[in-house]
Protein backbone atom coordinates (compact mmCIF):
# COMPACT_ATOMS: atom_id res chain seq x y z
CA UNK A 1 0.00 0.00 0.00
CA UNK A 2 1.53 3.28 -1.10
CA UNK A 3 1.12 6.63 0.63
CA UNK A 4 -0.23 9.49 -1.51
CA UNK A 5 2.78 11.69 -0.64
CA UNK A 6 6.57 11.54 -0.74
CA UNK A 7 7.82 12.18 2.78
CA UNK A 8 9.84 10.23 5.33
CA UNK A 9 8.21 11.87 8.38
CA UNK A 10 4.77 13.10 9.41
CA UNK A 11 6.05 16.69 9.77
CA UNK A 12 4.11 19.04 7.52
CA UNK A 13 1.46 16.50 6.54
CA UNK A 14 -2.04 17.64 7.45
CA UNK A 15 -5.60 16.89 6.53
CA UNK A 16 -7.33 13.58 5.97
CA UNK A 17 -5.25 10.76 4.52
CA UNK A 18 -6.90 7.87 2.75
CA UNK A 19 -5.20 4.65 3.82
CA UNK A 20 -6.46 2.63 0.86
CA UNK A 21 -4.69 4.72 -1.77
CA UNK A 22 -3.23 2.53 -4.49
CA UNK A 23 -4.68 -0.72 -3.14
CA UNK A 24 -6.91 -3.25 -4.83
CA UNK A 25 -10.01 -2.32 -2.89
CA UNK A 26 -12.26 -3.27 -5.81
CA UNK A 27 -11.17 -6.88 -5.36
CA UNK A 28 -11.91 -6.71 -1.62
CA UNK A 29 -15.31 -5.15 -2.31
CA UNK A 30 -16.24 -7.97 -4.68
CA UNK A 31 -14.99 -10.56 -2.18
CA UNK A 32 -17.06 -9.07 0.63
CA UNK A 33 -20.16 -8.82 -1.56
CA UNK A 34 -19.77 -12.47 -2.54
CA UNK A 35 -19.46 -13.44 1.12
CA UNK A 36 -22.64 -11.48 1.95
CA UNK A 37 -24.53 -13.25 -0.84
CA UNK A 38 -23.28 -16.65 0.36
CA UNK A 39 -24.35 -15.82 3.93
CA UNK A 40 -27.82 -14.77 2.74
CA UNK A 41 -28.26 -17.93 0.65
CA UNK A 42 -27.11 -20.27 3.45
CA UNK A 43 -29.23 -18.39 6.00
CA UNK A 44 -32.28 -18.59 3.77
CA UNK A 45 -31.75 -22.32 3.20
CA UNK A 46 -31.38 -22.95 6.93
CA UNK A 47 -34.48 -20.94 7.80
CA UNK A 48 -36.48 -22.69 5.07
CA UNK A 49 -35.36 -26.08 6.39
CA UNK A 50 -36.16 -25.11 10.00
CA UNK A 51 -39.59 -23.77 9.02
CA UNK A 52 -40.46 -26.94 7.13
CA UNK A 53 -39.28 -29.09 10.06
CA UNK A 54 -41.60 -27.33 12.51
CA UNK A 55 -44.48 -27.35 10.06
CA UNK A 56 -44.34 -31.15 9.73
CA UNK A 57 -44.47 -31.68 13.50
CA UNK A 58 -47.72 -29.71 13.87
Amino acid sequence: MEAPFDSTTWDGISGPIYAGYGSVEGLWLLLVLAMVIVAIVFGWRHEDHAYKATKRKS
